[in-house]
């Protein structure tokens, strides 16, 4: 079975959201999809917002309100608010109307979201159809992500600070293929 959607998994800062942002760029891809935006101190954020994928093709990573927070905490406890509204409504519209698109980006897929099924039932359905999806899945088991990972149709690289340069080799190489084939 040939795998059009292609995740990226690895520790927090090794390089994941970058490797997309380089293949976009190097390929000027017409995308869709989500993008996570973060406040606070790497390793130590205090705030997640859902944005527009389309901000990997013009640099605006900036569209962050309470509107589109879907996880935050005070005074660095351990102890996150979340808003499952905002990937169930939100998160929904990003993944709708990809027609137009060259590929959906959903970067990233991980915990906050595990009781925000109907986000999960349109993630799904995007991985179901024919769009080729590039993004990035965390690093840890729970049953959305397991049921991501365990699908014919899906390829995962893992990255690390010793591999990033190649895993972007290969994952150009591979959405060029993809799209090719979709042509």
């Amino acid at each position: 079975m040939f795998k059009n959607n292609i995740f990226l998994t690895g520790s927090i800062g090794v390089g994941k959201s970058t490797i997309i942002r380089k293949v976009i760029n190097q390929l000027s891809l017409h995308v869709c999809g989500f993008s996570v935006d973060r406040e606070g101190k790497k390793n130590n954020w205090n705030a997640f917002y859902l944005v527009e994928a389309s901000s990997f093709n013009n640099g605006d990573r900036s569209k962050k309100s309470k509107y589109n927070r879907f996880a935050c905490r005070k005074d660095n406890s351990k102890n996150w608010e979340i808003s499952i509204q905002v990937f169930n409504e939100i998160g929904v519209q990003l993944l709708t109307n990809i027609d137009d698109a060259e590929i959906v980006i959903m970067d990233e897929l991980g915990r906050f979201e595990l009781t925000a099924y109907q986000f999960q039932q349109k993630v799904y359905e995007v991985l179901n159809s024919d769009k080729p999806v590039l993004g990035v899945i965390k690093d840890e088991s729970n049953p959305f992500l397991d049921k991501i990972r365990n699908r014919k149709d899906v390829q995962i690289f893992s990255v690390t600070s010793e591999n990033r340069e190649e895993v972007y080799k290969k994952v150009l190489s591979q959405i060029k293929l993809i799209l090719s084939i979709k042509e």
